[in-house]
Formats: C-alpha cells, sequence, structure tokens
C-alpha cells in the first residue's frame, strides 16, 4: 500500500476534481473540502454567476484552486462541451467527479403532470447518465477515478408526495452500483453518498413550517436536520485514494433514520 494511503489519506495536493451542483447546498460543501485539502476544483452550475461566486468565495477562504463553469446536466450537448473544458483544462484527466445535482417536488402521484415526472427524471436519473458517460474517459486517463453520486435516503424509504423524487434517487443508486461493476477493472470506483434531512434550499418547504420541521424529525434519532458541512468527510474518504477497494457502496448520513 502506498504511503499516502495510509499516512495522508485526505492529502489532495495532486488530484482534480469536478462537482456537479456545486455552487450551493451539499454540492459547495463537498467543493469547500476539497479545496481545503488541497485538490484542483471546478465548480460546476447552470448558472455562471452562481458557479464564479462560489469559485471566488471557496478560493478565497480554503486557499485552493477553484475555478468555474456553466453546464446544464440535462443537456447531452452541455455535459459534452464541460468534458471538452475539463480534458483541456485537466490535461485529459479528472481524478473526482462529484454529481450533486438534483431537483425536486412534493406532489400526489394523482396531481403530477407527464412533463414534471420527465423534469425529475431528466436531471436526477438522465443527467446523472451523462455526466457520468463523459467523465469516463477522463476518469480513466487520470489512473485512478473516483465517481461519486449523490443520491438520497428516498432510493430507499419514501413519503406521500414522493413519487417523482423517490423514483429518480432509486435509479440514481442503481446507475451508480452497475457503474462500479463495469469500471471495477479501469481504476475507478463509483459509490453513492446517500443524505437524510439537511439544511439547504431543497428542504426549505419543511424548515419554513415548524410544525413540518417537527413531524419530520421525530424521523431522525438525533432529532435534527444536518448541516451541510456534516457530509464532507464521507465524500472525502470515498474520493481518496485510501478508499481503493470500495466501490458499489452507499454511505447513508442521516442520523440514524434508516436504521428505525
Amino acid at each position: 500500500m502506498r504511503e499516502h494511503q495510509t499516512l495522508k489519506p485526505f492529502d489532495f495536493s495532486d488530484a482534480t476534481a469536478v462537482v456537479l451542483g456545486g455552487a450551493t447546498g451539499l454540492g459547495r460543501a463537498m467543493a469547500e473540502g476539497l479545496a481545503a485539502h488541497g485538490a484542483t476544483v471546478c465548480i460546476v452550475s447552470r448558472s455562471a454567476d452562481k458557479a464564479t461566486a462560489a469559485a471566488d468565495a471557496i478560493g478565497s477562504q480554503c486557499g485552493g484552486r477553484c475555478w468555474p463553469c456553466a453546464a446544464d446536466v440535462a443537456s447531452e450537448a452541455s455535459i459534452g462541451r464541460l468534458r471538452d473544458t475539463l480534458r483541456e483544462r485537466f490535461a485529459g484527466r479528472v481524478n473526482i467527479a462529484i454529481n450533486s445535482a438534483g431537483i425536486n417536488t412534493r406532489n400526489p402521484v394523482e396531481q403530477i403532470a407527464l412533463e414534471e415526472w420527465e423534469s425529475i427524471q431528466r436531471v436526477n436519473v438522465t443527467g446523472a447518465f451523462l455526466f457520468a458517460k463523459a467523465m469516463f474517459p477522463l476518469l480513466k486517463h487520470a489512473g485512478w477515478g473516483r465517481l461519486i453520486n449523490i443520491t438520497s435516503i428516498f432510493a430507499s424509504r419514501s413519503f406521500p408526495g414522493r413519487t417523482s423524487y423517490a423514483s429518480s434517487k432509486g435509479a440514481l443508486l442503481q446507475l451508480t452500483k452497475t457503474l462500479a461493476i463495469e469500471w471495477a477493472e479501469q481504476g475507478i470506483t463509483a459509490n453513492a453518498i446517500s443524505p437524510g434531512p439537511f439544511l439547504t434550499d431543497m428542504t426549505r418547504p419543511v424548515l419554513d413550517n415548524e410544525e413540518a420541521y417537527r413531524r419530520f424529525c421525530e424521523h431522525v434519532p438525533m432529532k435534527r436536520f444536518a448541516e451541510p458541512s456534516e457530509l464532507i468527510t464521507a465524500c472525502l474518504f470515498l474520493a481518496s485514494r485510501a478508499s481503493t477497494f470500495v466501490t458499489g457502496a452507499e454511505i447513508v448520513v442521516d442520523g440514524g433514520w434508516l436504521v428505525t
């Protein structure tokens, strides 16, 4: 085993990373964590302004090498342009590719229009497929590669009104496991992090309703929502070269919800 795997498992000073959905929420927290540990990080958002603001802030706070890129995960052409930009900027190699992009709606099935259903699947599932396919040659060329998909406990547990979202996250978890099998001999691992309730814009409808928040916390043994920073360690582990033999795994970060 190489020395950096045991003595410096979270040393990313020679690693390149791309974080899709890295301008806000959990994606931004992971981008901050990687940059703080030395990685050169590309922060991707649909909004060029948001990506630039996040890259500037993280670069200033962490002293890391961050730069922004705008891309739409739901567009094959846009993801293709992202791949080409990364190939040029990172000399053809990406060590860590994180997909933290996702959208959510809350409606009972009888009120879900086909357009709404398809929009969720397009971003959360098809977008993940397009991103993984585009990143594969760059991860392979890097010598060691890590794909991390941010799924959800809703891949395994659900609530009423979450038909579109839970279905998409279940599919994303299975996509991750299948890629782990396909890429096992290529020096690339594929893993998932399944967050429980976190304090992000996506959970704002619950956070803004005191009674809804209280009821939600009843499912969580720790009786609270997590801060985005509490996801960083799981990300660093799966992104590191110390996790060489970990692939097809799901790390659940949910305050104990799924064990109840």
